[in-house]
């Protein structure tokens, strides 16, 4: 068991018990949400975009809606923090936008 993964975990579980009300263990909403946020953890960490800097998350996302080619695109992402992104890294990024 990755220990990480089991940290994460049992801090959102402790964040959710820890009210002195536990009438909310039983809502829908509630265990939805701590669910979601189990899974945020989780898959944060093997995302297949965790390549992908914050800065240049956000500029895929705006250069969905035009036309760059892909190389330029590349060329200006690998000037942003974070690693350095492949043709096949832009490619499949702009294909899941």
């Amino acid at each position: 068991m990755n220990a990480d993964r089991h940290y994460a975990v049992a801090s959102i579980l402790f964040d959710y018990v820890k009210s002195p009300s536990l009438k909310h263990l039983r809502e829908p909403h509630s265990v939805h949400k701590v669910s979601r946020e189990i899974m945020k953890a989780l898959d944060g960490a093997s995302s297949v975009w965790k390549k992908w800097g914050e800065s240049a998350r956000r500029g895929r996302t705006g250069s969905g809606s035009i036309w760059i080619p892909v190389e330029d695109l590349q060329a200006f992402l690998n000037t942003l923090p974070g690693l350095p992104l492949t043709k096949t890294d832009v490619e499949q990024s702009l294909r899941a936008i």
